[in-house]
């Protein structure tokens, strides 16, 4: 959030969270501050915060810093001794949490053009599907650019599939186009498949866990689980996310070329429609059109 302009800040302001939470009728009650971050400097236009970004989106980087907080081990990078000597550094490994929510949003706004984010976020009266019991808090949401939400469910260490149906349901209960359980640690193909094995997806009779990457390329892998993303930080992040980005705008198209609409629609929007060649394929392969 460093060095904002006023445009920057006016579109956060027109565009935050809250406010496009509460043109869907959904009340935030609370939502975290740089109190809760590594760094409890005020003031966003601080360089520390392009350095503390800098850090997260640094594979190397990131790696010492969180070595430094949760295990105790000696700094080896001069960009981690400075964060860490900052006069406003605190010195406890959960803010790494914390902020890794922020680095989720401030990442959507840097590199792929969203309007705003917030993280640690609780909002009145939801409640999650599979428990009947409060959804809690929500660890980043993003306005992307399309006026559309974004759910990050960060997690920094390892977790199990109760974190892969939080990040669903999540999704589903504020009506977000998509999902992201983003993971600091490296994720298991196999230890996916089993976790996702056991989410219940409320919204179909069944489940498709799918693993996607540009061909020659596997290192920057996705996992698809129903539009609920998960993806670890090897690699290429912005790839990564450029990725589901690409695959979820095909989705929504694939609808619109694919269902088209009905006759009765039609009908009800003033038109007459029609059909002059109807196929159905058994495969593309297949597929021989006469017109």
């Amino acid at each position: 959030m460093a060095k904002l302009n006023f445009n920057q800040l006016n579109t956060r302001t027109l565009f935050g969270v809250k406010e496009i939470l509460l043109s869907r009728g959904f009340d935030v009650i609370h939502e975290d501050d740089y109190e809760k971050l590594l760094i409890k400097e005020s003031n966003w236009e601080d360089e520390i915060w392009e350095k503390l970004y800098i850090v997260f989106d640094n594979y190397k980087l990131r790696k010492d810093l969180k070595q430094f907080l949760y295990q105790k081990k000696d700094i080896q990078t001069n960009e981690v001794k400075e964060i860490t000597k900052h006069s406003k550094f605190v010195n406890e490994y959960q803010r790494f949490d914390n902020t890794f929510e922020w680095f989720a949003g401030e990442m959507m706004i840097k590199k792929f053009s969203a309007f705003s984010a917030s993280f640690g976020i609780e909002i009145k009266n939801i409640k999650r599907n599979s428990t009947n019991t409060s959804a809690g808090d929500y660890d980043s949401l993003v306005v992307l650019r399309d006026m559309n939400l974004a759910y990050f469910e960060c997690k920094a260490g390892s977790f199990d599939e109760s974190a892969i149906q939080k990040c669903y349901e999540r999704m589903l209960s504020l009506n977000c186009e998509y999902s992201i359980l983003f993971c600091v640690e490296d994720l298991n193909k196999d230890n996916i498949k089993w976790k996702s094995s056991k989410v219940k997806i409320p919204v179909v009779n069944g489940h498709q866990l799918n693993m996607i990457f540009v061909k020659d390329n596997p290192k920057d892998l996705i996992y698809d689980l129903h539009n609920c993303y998960i993806i670890d930080m090897k690699g290429s992040i912005e790839n990564k996310i450029k990725t589901i980005l690409r695959v979820n705008a095909a989705k929504i198209n694939q609808l619109h070329y694919g269902i088209g609409i009905d006759k009765e629609t039609f009908k009800n929007l003033g038109y007459i429609v029609e059909t002059l060649n109807n196929q159905q394929y058994v495969g593309w392969e297949d597929a021989k059109i006469t017109l």
